[in-house]
């Protein structure tokens, strides 16, 4: 396992097992992340998160520029991540949670002022499926992977085919203000 540090910025990942692992990479000024199943030349990347580039003020995902990794004494294992974009200042965790087969990912953004977007998207990979209610699948084999918008929350939507936001449900209508929205990658057996 690598770490990250604030100063200089290096890839970091952490293996989930049968949950996948999640990696995080430095691209121009801010980390991208994904998540993959299997090892080797059959490591298949899953999803990816959609970056923007550094003029976006309200970029599509949380403009994460500096993250640390932490295990906590039950087990659990987070990365934390923080960064900003125009006026707003962004916060993540990525929790690796065995006994409920999940990773929870939670999400903030505070700003000065009412933002005009806030999100986290991906690019998906493979044969995703929608089931309703902001809600997506894939089957692997014997298991499935879902990622589940945690209402009353958040809530998730298709940008494009192949592509999936997941946002807060609702923004809001004065500043300065804190955002926080909230999503899982579950697994389970078929």
């Amino acid at each position: 396992m690598t770490k990250a540090t604030d100063r200089h910025p290096h890839s970091l990942a952490l293996d989930g097992g049968a949950l996948g692992s999640l990696q995080f990479v430095w691209r121009g000024d801010r980390y991208c992340h994904s998540w993959s199943c299997g090892s080797g030349s059959a490591r298949q990347v899953l999803l990816e998160s959609i970056e923007s580039d550094s003029s976006a003020l309200w970029p599509i995902s949380p403009p994460l520029q500096q993250i640390h990794q932490q295990e906590f004494d039950d087990g659990r294992e987070v990365i934390f991540g923080v960064g900003m974009s125009g006026r707003g200042h962004w916060s993540a965790s990525f929790t690796l949670i065995p006994d409920l087969n999940c990773w929870i990912v939670e999400l903030a953004c505070r700003s000065p002022l009412i933002p005009e977007l806030l999100s986290c998207a991906y690019q998906l990979s493979g044969p995703w499926s929608s089931t309703g209610n902001g809600v997506w699948q894939q089957c692997l084999g014997q298991r499935t992977i879902r990622i589940e918008p945690i209402a009353p929350s958040s809530q998730g939507t298709e940008m494009a085919p192949g592509a999936l936001q997941i946002r807060p449900t609702n923004l809001p209508t004065s500043g300065p203000s804190t955002t926080q929205w909230a999503y899982r990658l579950k697994w389970s057996n078929a």
